[in-house]
C-alpha cells in the first residue's frame, strides 16, 4: 500500500468523525493493525491498536500516523 493511499485512508476516517469506524489491516487473514480516528476537543487523534500485543499508540499528526502504519504493514507483522 502506497504512502499516499494510507494518508487518504486516514483523511477519510477523520472525515466521518461522527461515526465510529475502525480500519483493520490483515496479512494472510491475521489482523496486524487496527486504526481509527478519534475526535477529541475538535482535534483528530489516530488510535493504532496492535491486536497481538494489545498495545495502543496515539498520533496527532497524519504524517506521523502514516509513517507508523506503513512501517508495520510493510513488515507484515505485529509491532
Amino acid at each position: 500500500m502506497k504512502n499516499e493511499h494510507v494518508k487518504n485512508l486516514l483523511s477519510e476516517l477523520c472525515y466521518f468523525d461522527e461515526v465510529d469506524i475502525t480500519h483493520t489491516f490483515s496479512v494472510d487473514g491475521i489482523r496486524i493493525l487496527q486504526v481509527k480516528c478519534l475526535n477529541i476537543d475538535s482535534q483528530h487523534i489516530f488510535e493504532l491498536t496492535y491486536p497481538d500485543s494489545d498495545i495502543v499508540d496515539f498520533h496527532s499528526d497524519i504524517a506521523e500516523a502514516e509513517k507508523a502504519i506503513t512501517s508495520i504493514i510493510s513488515k507484515g507483522i505485529p509491532a
